[in-house]
């Protein structure tokens, strides 16, 4: 499965109904099935190919705060053009080229988020660099979000960064998040559930 576009919360209305342009149109994919939002999942629709082999899955993560596509299939990339296109999409490599032009964009709650969730789940130098960059925020609350957003990818590369925090960070609530996260993070890598 590769995570492949976002959408900010504004484009949550159209997304969020179902109806969105990629229902409308075919792309060989067909309705398969919608899971309704919960205390551990998000809402999640999804599409299928006729012969089953690719799927599209819409997910609407009000914890992050973003909508964001996920597609399994052998051949993805066809798939994710259009899909990106279509509803107005955001991918890794839009994202990293738009925070690279205005750095201070990269400082929005939702950008985080974003950033997070299209972050590959093998290290990826500029998106690693542009997480270190907004774990060094001036901004508390900054720094707690990306705290949130670095567990998508689960990098252990983070782990030096979480333990600085966790016992540098001149907030407390943000030693805190960061202690957790670190506990969470040497827990993954470790292969513990």
């Amino acid at each position: 499965m590769r995570r492949l576009a976002c959408y900010a919360s504004s484009s949550r209305s159209e997304l969020h109904s179902g109806r969105s342009r990629a229902s409308r149109r075919d792309h060989g994919l067909i309705f398969y099935d919608k899971i309704p939002e919960g205390d551990a999942n998000p809402e999640e629709v999804i599409w299928a190919s006729r012969d089953a082999a690719t799927r599209l899955h819409r997910l609407v993560d009000r914890f992050a705060g973003i909508t964001y596509l996920v597609v399994d299939d052998a051949d993805e990339a066809s798939l994710a053009v259009g899909a990106i296109e279509e509803l107005d999409g955001l991918s890794l490599a839009t994202l990293l080229d738009a925070v690279a032009v205005d750095p201070k964009a990269a400082r929005d709650l939702t950008v985080i988020a974003a950033l997070g969730v299209l972050a590959p789940p093998s290290f990826e130098p500029r998106v690693f660099d542009e997480f270190s960059r907004l774990l060094a925020d001036e901004e508390p609350a900054i720094r707690a979000r990306t705290i949130s957003a670095i567990a998508c990818p689960s990098w252990p590369e983070f782990v030096p960064l979480l333990e600085a925090m966790a016992s540098d960070d001149p907030h407390d609530e943000v030693r805190s998040r960061a202690s957790v996260a670190l506990a969470a993070f040497l827990q993954h890598l470790s292969g513990a559930t």
